[in-house]
């Protein structure tokens, strides 16, 4: 069992060992990853008809049969089976009796499959609270602590492509507005460390990890961020306010409205130099002009449908905008995107809005 939270490197440390076992041996691994927590018992194990006998294999049930048939003679190769969810006694009881030395799995139907040498359970999960002893004590663990890896080598592997991409400057830049912003800004959010003392954590209206943030703001970057046949100014004080700009919709993206401002004044802060005078929030930068622009001038102007049900009926505000802004900006990435808020703050409108 690979234990930890999520961003600290489990499938990493997983993957990794992979790839060295095939550097090893020359057979390949592969890897059957299942999450048992999105189908029911049935689904995962199979299911029996009381009345005419009929045996449906699950999905676990026909991938652990697959899995374990020989291997062709003088054929290499490791088949790992991932389980990738919480672990609790509700499933995880059934594979008791093939984690112990009878390694035999049992199905409702009387089939017996034997876990082979060549193959290998694995579990990748964020705690065990909700499993029993006997699932524990029949496992080795691994806890990987999120600590140890950190949000850094992440970062330095996108400068990295970026480097390749646009040029060695505008990787230094990349490097330095890291070393200006990044670190402060993630413990000031975290850790309530503002650099001359310690005070009260900033709050997200949803749970996120310091490794969730800096995605996010790659992923905004590089959805701003134009092509390098059209010349993208690289000057250190214009990607400065291009850098702070991302910095409040990824980092700060998520913080409550009344934390919002104090972000906003360290954010400040720590530029040191000349930003608009109301709040970074109320403010886009535009990447052609170099510049930034309020939000208000961006609005379109509502211009009332000729045909459209009252519900249907969408009135563009400074917020929806920027919200489907963003939205728009993400999946144009082919990334998935989340809103979050109270019922009635119209998420929905504002989805359909962006399309």
């Amino acid at each position: 069992m690979v234990v930890g939270p999520t961003g600290a490197g489990k499938s990493v440390v997983i993957n990794t060992l992979a790839k060295a076992m095939k550097l090893e041996t020359g057979g390949p691994t592969i890897i059957h990853t299942i999450n048992p927590k999105m189908i029911t018992n049935h689904e995962l194990y199979g299911v029996l008809d009381p009345e005419s006998r009929d045996w449906t294999d699950g999905l676990l049930s026909k991938t652990f049969k697959e899995m374990n048939t020989d291997l062709l003679p003088g054929k290499l190769e490791r088949r790992w089976i991932l389980y990738d969810g919480d672990v609790d006694a509700v499933w995880v009881e059934n594979m008791n009796s093939v984690m112990d030395d009878n390694r035999i799995l049992t199905l409702a139907n009387g089939d017996r499959i034997r876990l082979l040498k060549h193959c290998a359970m694995l579990f990748e999960v964020f705690d065990l609270q909700y499993a029993s002893p006997a699932t524990i004590s029949r496992c080795g663990m691994v806890f990987v602590d999120a600590k140890n890896l950190g949000y850094s080598p992440f970062y330095e592997r996108w400068v990295k492509l970026k480097t390749i991409k646009y040029g060695e400057q505008i990787g230094e830049n990349l490097r330095d507005l890291y070393s200006k912003y990044i670190f402060q800004c993630i413990e000031r959010v975290f850790e309530g460390n503002t650099g001359e003392e310690l005070v009260e954590p900033l709050k997200f209206i949803t749970p996120r990890t310091n490794l969730n943030c800096v995605k996010q703001l790659c992923d905004l970057i590089d959805s701003m961020l134009p092509e390098p046949d059209q010349n993208p100014n690289d000057e250190f004080d214009k990607m400065d306010k291009f850098f702070i700009f991302c910095i409040m919709w990824s980092i700060g993206s998520c913080l409550v409205e009344d934390d919002r401002e104090k972000f906003n004044n360290f954010v400040v802060g720590l530029a040191q130099q000349v930003l608009p005078q109301n709040s970074l929030y109320d403010n886009y930068f535009d990447v052609k002009k170099m510049a930034f622009q309020k939000w208000d001038d961006l609005v379109p102007a509502y211009v009332p449908p000729v045909s459209k049900k009252f519900a249907e009926i969408l009135v563009p505000t400074v917020d929806t905008f920027k919200y489907a802004w963003l939205f728009s900006q993400f999946i144009g990435l082919k990334k998935p995107a989340m809103f979050c808020g109270e019922s009635g703050t119209a998420k929905t409108v504002t989805v359909i809005s962006a399309f």
